[in-house]
């Protein structure tokens, strides 16, 4: 129970007392007659604060007034506040007065002042309902509404400030993603208009959007936000957020009760976990079941986003551990055709490179190729990726480069989302963010405004690493064996081997033979090997290690094979004319995915029986 104290209000608000007296008595006006969604105003409303409202046939307005001296001595404008009500809305019939302030009595009797206004009200029909200084004291404003009265009446920081802070992270999130590319004085627009109105229109209650890094996920949540803000609650959280020991660390100054309750009659209400696949490497998954029971259990709409290599993995949580069938909408990079009528309809070249032109495809390396476009100039794959980190990252400044490394590798190392790197601040805040590479959050520290720079800056450490090493144990020691780093590692494997490094092939080989280097490295190489057109060579290469010491290592290329280059088939049923939820049926339906199943198979068929033996 929150006792009124108007010197805390007039301190706490002194810039403009009398406008957020009208907040607060909004507030307990739209509780008081259910209007749950607010009421229609005008700039400058005439006469009363918003609109009338119409209950059981009534129509019934509204006026704050904040005094710092007696009604009596407000009398003029008090009447005109009434005379211009019924003026501007005939139908009105119902005017309550919101005061600070309190009437006197003259000898036990109202004053003539209040006798005055009161007939006036009367004579225009319409009844007139003080809600004075003792309306504020009354256990419909103290107790029923204590989280608004909390706000005004008490100096320290309120639940209203704190869910303010929690709106701003998420804007702060959505604030570098780009939702348009602009090239030469134009904007082009992706069209997601379908994958938006399905957004929209989706009755599950849990949405996964995937894709690769770079297609759109966050943009296409960024103008859904635009949609609905101000509307409904709509929070984003990064998965990282959740590598934490208990759920009200989730939140800087209240409880996650204090937050599952300020939005407890909101029907409808929006949370997004950004990047979901870092789900799978919290260390302490209850704080995120706790957060996700609530908000399943009080009708949130969960939307996820997460790239397509980890949507089974997903999917699968939900169905074996929630007993929830998500939504699953997919988004896909540009198909060619569409690339061209972009080039065509903007007067832009394809370059000829057909990796470079693959990579384009995608939304975010199609912005920054147009970013950096030239007429007439040729570019191939490996010179655009390393123009990317020259002009977005290092630009020709190492203190900022080595700024940038540091803050992606001890994020990595540390698993936290906010940072705070030992890197002086005129990098860190004129340069880093500034430019959007990072952002800012006090107190927490920086965050990494897009997770394609942080790939950039790890495969850009593996990459040092690689060339400096003295041996394949001091590049292992080197890199460490986060799972960001793990994960970079595979794509750093799987770009040498698109691009026929030389030099991987060699180290793969080293790797491979290696008694001492950690299983798991093995398995990273393996995978990155299965998925590449490397894998064949692989194959012929390691013939002789693959048929003895009991096909150990064909077994665990198997193995591999089939838990990790494989993805699921949703279009089966869709070609047979079937629409279903794959993921109620007892067994998913998947599909090879890689050159590995192709070159495997081949070998086993070449092989079978070698030597006397059986292969498997």
């Amino acid at each position: 129970m929150i006792k009124p104290n108007w010197d805390i209000f007039k301190a706490k608000f002194s810039e403009n007392p009398q406008n957020n007296f009208e907040w607060f008595c909004y507030l307990l006006f739209c509780i008081e007659f259910n209007q749950k969604y607010g009421i229609f105003r005008y700039k400058n409303q005439s006469a009363i604060e918003t609109n009338p409202i119409e209950i059981e046939g009534q129509f019934i307005g509204w006026q704050a007034k904040f005094y710092d001296t007696t009604l009596s001595q407000h009398k003029a404008d008090l009447i005109s506040t009434i005379k211009k009500a019924k003026r501007d809305y005939p139908d009105i019939s119902k005017l309550l007065l919101y005061s600070n302030k309190e009437w006197t009595q003259y000898k036990g009797k109202k004053t003539k002042t209040q006798n005055e206004i009161e007939s006036l009200a009367k004579g225009l029909k319409i009844q007139l309902i003080w809600r004075t200084k003792s309306y504020f004291e009354s256990k419909f404003v103290t107790k029923d509404n204590e989280i608004i009265s909390r706000h005004f009446f008490c100096s320290e920081k309120s639940i209203f400030n704190s869910i303010q802070e929690q709106e701003n992270h998420s804007a702060k999130i959505l604030n570098e993603i780009l939702t348009n590319i602009r090239f030469n004085d134009q904007i082009i627009e992706i069209d997601r208009n379908d994958d938006l109105k399905r957004l929209k229109e989706a009755r599950s209650q849990v949405i996964i959007l995937s894709g690769v890094a770079g297609v759109g996920k966050t943009a296409l949540l960024k103008n859904y936000y635009k949609e609905i803000k101000g509307r409904f609650p709509f929070y984003i959280f990064k998965a990282t957020e959740f590598d934490i020991s208990n759920i009200n660390a989730l939140f800087a100054d209240l409880s996650f009760q204090d937050f599952a309750n300020f939005h407890s009659n909101e029907e409808s209400k929006f949370v997004v976990i950004d990047s979901a696949e870092k789900l799978l490497d919290l260390k302490n998954t209850d704080p995120f079941k706790e957060f996700l029971s609530h908000l399943v259990e009080n009708k949130w709409k969960l939307i996820f986003t997460t790239r397509d290599n980890y949507l089974e993995d997903l999917n699968y949580q939900f169905f074996e551990i929630y007993n929830i069938l998500p939504l699953n909408i997919k988004l896909r990079d540009l198909k060619f055709r569409e690339l061209q009528e972009l080039a065509v309809q903007y007067k832009f070249s394809l370059p000829r490179d057909i990796k470079l032109l693959d990579l384009i495809k995608n939304p975010f390396y199609l912005n920054k190729f147009l970013k950096f476009y030239k007429e007439d100039e040729e570019t191939s794959y490996t010179d655009f990726k390393k123009n990317l980190w020259q002009y977005i990252i290092k630009k020709s400044k190492p203190a900022r480069e080595q700024c940038f490394l540091k803050v992606a590798f001890q994020r990595a190392n540390e698993g936290n989302f906010y940072v705070n790197p030992d890197c002086e601040h005129s990098v860190l805040d004129n340069e880093l963010k500034n430019d959007g590479i990072l952002g800012h959050e006090s107190p927490h520290g920086y965050f990494i405004t897009h997770d394609i720079y942080e790939e950039w800056a790890l495969e850009k450490i593996v990459e040092s690493e690689f060339i400096k090493k003295e041996n394949i144990h001091t590049f292992f020691d080197k890199i460490g064996s986060s799972l960001p780093i793990r994960r970079s590692f595979r794509k750093w494997v799987s770009e040498k081997l698109l691009l026929e490094d030389v030099s991987i092939k060699a180290f793969i080989e080293e790797v491979v033979d290696s008694n001492e280097v950690h299983s798991f490295w093995k398995d990273e190489i393996l995978i990155s090997v299965l998925l590449s057109d490397y894998s064949e060579q692989f194959i012929e290469l390691f013939k002789d290690e693959l048929i003895v010491n009991e096909q150990a290592l064909l077994k665990k290329l198997c193995f591999q094979l089939r838990i990790a280059c494989n993805e699921i088939d949703d279009n089966f049923f869709g070609m047979i004319g079937i629409n279903i939820n794959i993921f109620s049926l007892k067994f998913v339906l998947t599909k090879p995915k890689g050159h590995g199943w192709i070159s495997l198979i081949k070998f086993l068929y070449d092989n079978l029986g070698s030597s006397g033996k059986s292969v498997l």
